[in-house]
């Protein structure tokens, strides 16, 4: 099996290296501070038709892990910056069934395109997206779903682990870690009582692989835990699992927040006999020795 990763942020770089024992991966995308870490990364502008002749697409799968904007982007047109990010889209998908791509997986946001959920929330609920960003979500998944392109929609969680750059804006979890191992404040942006359903990376590569595996396409699926965790629980595992206490910040955030949500995965059990492996106790132990491992070679 052939996969090509578009985008070598914190997605593509760990998907590349989880995958790659089971598939011929390949990354392209613009540089990042992830690509000099990737042994297949090349440099191509994913929304360039020149740039896309130097990649061979027959009959490969495309996981797209591109993020044109930011979970804290605004705008002052939105509904410009919305179809500017459709008509990326409508091209890219275009070119790709021009050139024989075989499945398109699209990394949707659970997290945010449902609004609030305090139940587990499955694929046929309606959508509230309440950000820029979850909007642009919503119209990539209408515009891959009228592109005539085979596809898989995955509404993910929040996912964590393995390895991601020291200059973290987002990932609450490192950043927890390391603000404790650091001895540094921590800005809090949600409230201390909004939960998430978080997911560890290897967890998400094996849900991908058993999707490839029982070659499901043309499907909108909910990738996540199913368990809801809230600030604080996570604060505290941190410090017990550290042994150091974290001096909270309370900051306001500049975009609407999503307080509650939980994804259903019976969709993805029922499809693919999917379970959880990590649990949300053991993925931060694994990202506690992670980083003290990074750290202790980066100062050695």
């Amino acid at each position: 099996m052939k996969i090509i990763l578009l985008g070598c942020g914190y997605l593509g770089y760990n998907l590349a290296s989880l995958l790659s024992a089971e598939a011929d991966t390949q990354v392209i995308g613009l540089p990042s501070p992830y690509t000099p870490l990737c042994s297949h990364f090349k440099e191509i502008n994913a929304f360039s038709a020149e740039d896309l002749d130097q990649v061979d697409f027959q009959d490969a799968v495309v996981i797209d892990t591109i993020s044109l904007l930011a979970n804290n982007a605004r705008s002052e047109d939105e509904e410009k910056t919305l179809r500017g990010v459709e008509e990326k889209y409508a091209f890219l998908l275009d070119q790709l069934k021009q050139r024989g791509a075989k499945l398109f997986i699209f990394m949707s946001s659970g997290g945010t395109v449902y609004g609030n959920a305090s139940e587990p929330i499955c694929e046929e609920a309606p959508l509230h997206p309440i950000t820029l960003y979850a909007r642009s979500k919503t119209r990539c998944e209408q515009v891959i779903r009228n592109s005539g392109l085979p596809y898989l929609i995955l509404r993910l969680a929040n996912p964590y682990g393995g390895h991601q750059t020291t200059d973290k804006k987002q990932g609450v979890i490192p950043i927890l870690i390391e603000k404790a191992l650091n001895h540094e404040a921590f800005e809090m942006w949600a409230s201390p009582h909004s939960s998430r359903d978080y997911i560890y990376i290897e967890d998400f590569a094996r849900a991908i692989q058993l999707l490839l595996k029982h070659e499901v396409a043309n499907e909108v699926v909910n990738v996540a835990s199913q368990t809801a965790t809230n600030l604080t629980e996570i604060l505290d595992e941190v410090q017990e699992k550290t042994g150091q206490a974290i001096e909270v910040h309370h900051v306001n955030s500049e975009v609407p927040v999503v307080d509650q949500i939980v994804l259903n995965i019976e969709k993805l059990k029922r499809l693919t006999g999917f379970t959880i492996q990590t649990s949300l106790q053991d993925g931060i132990q694994k990202e506690i020795e992670r980083i003290k491992n990074e750290q202790g070679r980066t100062h050695s």
